[in-house]
């Protein structure tokens, strides 16, 4: 998502402001990007592929047929990548799934009004049918 938005950025960047230095970095940089990318030939896409799975095969084969040691080299690796792809799932699921929780419960569960809420202590004395003016003498009296 992040590299998404950095490549919309520099398209922004190459069509809206294309006289700026930093556009005509970019322009430079595509070019040469482009003009690389275009001297590849299929010869070597074949041993792209091809040296791939020799270089799979051949750690797969050393773990199988070689040492103890390098069979617990390249199980470490699978584990810490396994290890590395489920951490960032549980913590990517944990944050979007807390806020989706909330959501859920907030959008189909009904809102109950609150109980009301018990006074404890001594209730108030009601109001007297005293019209003194002061009514702290009207009590001693």
């Amino acid at each position: 998502m992040m590299l998404t938005g950095l490549l919309l950025g520099a398209m922004i960047v190459l069509r809206v402001f294309p006289e700026t230095a930093i556009a005509r970095w970019l322009d430079t940089a595509v070019a040469a990007a482009r003009e690389g990318l275009g001297r590849i030939e299929r010869r070597h896409i074949l041993f792209l592929i091809l040296m791939s799975i020799i270089l799979i095969a051949g750690t797969e084969l050393l773990a199988m047929a070689g040492p103890l040691d390098m069979a617990l080299v390249v199980l470490w690796d699978v584990s810490t990548y396994i290890d590395i792809v489920l951490t960032t799932a549980v913590v990517a699921t944990a944050t979007r799934g807390g806020a989706g929780w909330r959501t859920l419960i907030a959008r189909f569960l009904p809102h109950r009004a609150p109980r009301a809420q018990r006074r404890r202590g001594k209730r108030a004395a009601p109001p007297s049918a005293n019209d003194d003016d002061r009514p702290a003498f009207a009590r001693a009296a």
